[in-house]
């Protein structure tokens, strides 16, 4: 989640008896006040609304800047520092950002940034393939992010704008023509293999896991789920969670729970707060040991009746995270031999199955996307749907 953003108060200067705003320097932290005017008039707000703008609009700078020298070490700390505000520290994009940089400063940490040529960006390109690994499909979006840190530059004027420019020329990978590795599509796991998982996971993961396989929602989603984001006042439960992938686009995002959804919340909210998370590793981890003292055999000692630490390093969360979801799975099918699978797998199989079943429209609405050609990416035909056609014409 995005970190909440600061706006600085209109306040009493009181020594000048004027008002006062004081400032800070995005990039430096140099703080500066700014005199208003005599205070609480109409005139001090007025000046008070435009010095704000005019600071916002220099990217919160106190001086307008200008191309400047930057290193591309220097001008990767002046984005990071950026996107720690816009984005949040904790938020996937932030993370996204971060892993792309490192290549970046590790080949050319003190080359100036302005003089950064495509011939530069396709050496990075060739560091992220030959020792990072990375797949091409991803290769290929982090040189547009490495694109999208030249224009955030040029558009606060840190550089010229031709230095953005001509990194537009560098294609990205074609598949077939390059030694990046290759990965396939994602596609929908087999409802053989999930039954196969589902007796192997903790309760409360096996829950995340049908509640995706129900519903289709995504698996930040599934975390979040709340009782205080669930209308129950119709006889399909209506979800609709606070932090979504398209809530900064102003989408409000639906996800409903039908009766067989109802019935799996009904084995994880009893004695919870509406506010509580639905699936929880805090809750999943007392439960286990609480089954686990219920099994015993021999006597309890007293120093056994707790074996909690004071200070442990990591305590499990309310809520569960993406990475740590995947992990869990991904655990499970390697000590049992079950084939590798992802959450978000569960996701284009409950795609798949509303557009076999009910059609294109209702597998849009399941999934929540605003287009058809994304749900169409999502509910792709297998070969088994088109095998199950030609015989029919046949």
């Amino acid at each position: 989640m995005a970190r909440r953003i600061h706006t600085p108060s209109y306040r009493l200067h009181k020594s000048s008896g004027q008002s006062v705003v004081t400032l800070t320097d995005a990039t430096t932290g140099r703080r500066k006040d700014f005199l208003l005017g005599q205070h609480d008039t109409q005139a001090s707000r007025v000046e008070y609304a435009r010095v704000l703008s005019e600071w916002e609009a220099r990217g919160r700078r106190l001086d307008e800047p200008g191309p400047v020298d930057y290193t591309i070490a220097e001008l990767l700390v002046c984005f990071l520092r950026y996107a720690e505000t816009y984005y949040g520290k904790k938020s996937k994009e932030y993370d996204h950002f971060e892993m792309t940089t490192i290549p970046l400063a590790a080949t050319y940490p003190h080359k100036l940034a302005k003089d950064f040529r495509p011939a530069d960006l396709k050496v990075v390109r060739q560091r992220m393939i030959d020792h990072h690994g990375w797949s091409r499909k991803l290769i290929n979006r982090r040189i547009g992010r490495i694109r999208f840190i030249w224009k955030w530059a040029a558009e606060d004027g840190l550089l010229p704008a031709s230095a953005w420019h001509g990194l537009l020329v560098v294609r990205g990978l074609q598949s077939g023509k390059t030694n990046a590795r290759e990965i396939d599509d994602r596609r929908p796991v087999p409802e053989a293999v999930v039954a196969a998982t589902l007796p192997h996971l903790p309760r409360h993961v096996a829950g995340l896991v049908r509640f995706m396989q129900l519903t289709g929602a995504r698996p930040a989603e599934a975390c979040g789920l709340r009782l205080a984001d669930v209308d129950t006042s119709r006889d399909v439960w209506v979800y609709s969670p606070k932090v979504h992938k398209n809530a900064w686009r102003g989408h409000t995002r639906y996800v409903g729970i039908g009766a067989e959804g109802r019935k799996l919340l009904a084995e994880f909210t009893e004695g919870i707060g509406p506010e509580d998370y639905v699936f929880s590793p805090a809750r999943q981890r007392e439960e286990i040991f609480s089954a686990k003292r219920a099994a015993r055999k021999t006597k309890v000692q007293p120093s056994q009746a707790t074996r909690k630490k004071k200070n442990p390093k990591r305590a499990p969360g309310s809520q569960f995270k993406t990475d740590s979801f995947g992990q869990a799975i991904t655990r499970t099918c390697k000590v049992h031999g079950i084939p590798h699978w992802v959450p978000y797998q569960l996701r284009h199989a409950a795609g798949a199955r509303a557009r076999r079943t009910l059609g294109l429209d209702a597998a849009q609405a399941l999934l929540g996307h605003k287009t058809i050609g994304m749900t169409e990416h999502y509910s792709r035909l297998t070969v088994d749907d088109v095998v199950k056609v030609a015989a029919t014409i046949a």
